[in-house]
């Protein structure tokens, strides 16, 4: 395919394949929602297993299955004949390049951008006493966790005559 939308490695648009599509088309619906993949999971009635297992590779899945996860989403499986161009769908850049220093995908509520250094690399990175690494292409910083999310453990109440607690 000469110019149109590139892919990872470069290889073109046309040339991810029907399991990484659907994976994609997975992962751009759950991202119109908002949801994570464990909010999205429960809505759709799936094991997040599955729903995280799908959106990497569909390969695996049974072609009823898929179209099952493809319903209300607004993307089907669709059978063309040889020659005929399919319409190919514009995948979001960061869906299909970016990735954290480990190697996976940033989660799909999370809004990426390319850098050329978030805020915390200078700070840990260049100013602070680690030795001097790449700074990576891609950020989600400035992250505000939707209305209601908890993290970490509900803290129990104070003892009487407790002291303070850490960091404090």
């Amino acid at each position: 395919m000469e110019g149109g939308k590139r892919g990872p490695e470069g290889r073109s648009m046309a040339e991810l394949g029907v399991a990484r599509e659907v994976g994609l088309a997975l992962r751009a619906h759950r991202r119109e929602r908002g949801q994570s993949q464990r909010a999205y999971a429960a809505a759709r009635r799936l094991s997040r297993e599955m729903l995280a297992r799908v959106e990497v590779d569909a390969g695996a899945a049974s072609l009823e299955t898929v179209r099952a996860l493809l319903e209300g989403t607004g993307y089907e499986v669709a059978v063309v004949p040889v020659g005929v161009d399919r319409p190919l769908p514009q995948w979001d850049d960061t869906d299909l390049r970016a990735r954290t220093r480990s190697g996976s995908r940033f989660p799909a509520h999370r809004t990426v951008r390319g850098t050329d250094g978030p805020l915390w690399w200078w700070y840990h990175e260049y100013l602070g006493s680690r030795p001097y690494r790449k700074p990576p292409d891609w950020t989600a910083e400035g992250f505000t966790p939707p209305e209601g999310t908890r993290y970490g453990k509900r803290p129990r109440p104070r003892e009487e005559g407790e002291g303070p607690r850490w960091p404090y």
